[in-house]
């Protein structure tokens, strides 16, 4: 049985407003009294037999209310498809949001076997994979797609162990997916960690994968790259990261996507991508990233998990 989930820091009066106002803005819906890691802990008892069900329930719901992580989902669909997603694909993509959590909070519930049961993944990607990791390294860079927390537990479970940076959320909510990922066997840095760069270059060295969310620029220092959607070509930026990481460390550079096919996860590996040195190979080697991720994105764009701003100028009122 998997151990309970101890928050490790107990937040002040003023803290805990700051917490509340800060997912209010994300645009959960939550009301005031109701944190987000509250539902989350409540959401970690939930059956597994309940979540199909209660997933789609919730999509309905938050399609319906159309609250604006929702609105915020459809313009960034939007572009990507040059035309507005259906209301069915918007009921799509939020189930497929909460497949994600599910998998996320769940994700210590599940033994490797079980793991590898949830994921299809074709002899060639794994080949690709694993040929990388034993050989030069193996950066791994991903868009919002699917469920990444069970993307890295599989590889884990392969006896690949994987260090990758996570949004510094809120105490609660950071503390609480921190202890989930580490008892999969993952190393997570936060993404204000300053020397987060460096401990990744370590960690290849130290032979583990290193796998980056990387198409939303958290940082002040994104590559400049072009989204080539279907409602014009698009400049945004992506973190370097992964990028800089196969440059200073000879890694080979892949990228990934995850899909929900049923009741299971397709993963696809692509590349190796070649990677120039140098500044402007920087930015040519993003933009290769950048051509996957807009191309498979538009495939599945109701897998695609960018409930926050995106594209310059299309944010949601």
């Amino acid at each position: 049985m998997a151990k309970k989930v101890r928050v490790v820091h107990k937040p002040s009066e003023q803290e805990e407003k700051a917490y509340l106002e800060r997912a209010k803005n994300r645009g959960y819906g939550l009301p005031r009294w109701l944190p987000m890691v509250r539902v989350l802990t409540i959401a970690s008892h939930i059956p597994k037999w309940g979540w199909g069900p209660l997933a789609t329930i919730a999509s309905r719901f938050a399609a319906w209310k159309n609250y604006k992580a929702v609105r915020q989902w459809q313009l960034n669909a939007g572009v990507i498809l040059g035309r507005p997603p259906t209301h069915d694909e918007t009921v799509a993509a939020m189930k497929s949001w909460f497949r994600n959590l599910a998998g996320s909070v769940m994700l210590g519930r599940y033994s490797p076997q079980q793991n590898f049961r949830r994921v299809v993944i074709d002899d060639a990607d794994m080949q690709r994979l694993a040929t990388a990791w034993r050989t030069t390294g193996a950066v791994v860079a991903l868009p919002h797609m699917g469920d990444w927390d069970l993307a890295g537990a599989f590889m884990c479970a392969k006896g690949m162990p994987v260090a990758s940076v996570a949004e510094r959320l809120p105490d609660q909510e950071f503390a609480y997916f921190m202890a989930i990922r580490s008892r999969v066997g993952m190393t997570i840095y936060s993404h204000k960690d300053g020397h987060s760069l460096h401990k990744l270059e370590d960690d290849i060295r130290a032979h583990k994968v290193v796998a980056l969310l990387a198409d939303r620029d958290l940082s002040r220092h994104g590559v400049p790259v072009v989204w080539q959607t279907r409602s014009g070509p698009q400049h945004v930026s992506m973190p370097p990261g992964p990028v800089l990481i196969a440059q200073q460390t000879g890694a080979a550079l892949l990228a990934a996507t995850c899909t929900y096919e049923g009741r299971r996860m397709r993963i696809r590996f692509f590349g190796p991508i070649p990677v120039e040195p140098g500044e402007d190979g920087l930015v040519a080697t993003s933009q290769r990233l950048a051509d996957v991720f807009c191309e498979r994105v538009s495939r599945t764009v109701t897998d695609w998990h960018l409930l926050q701003r995106f594209f310059p100028g299309v944010v949601a009122q």
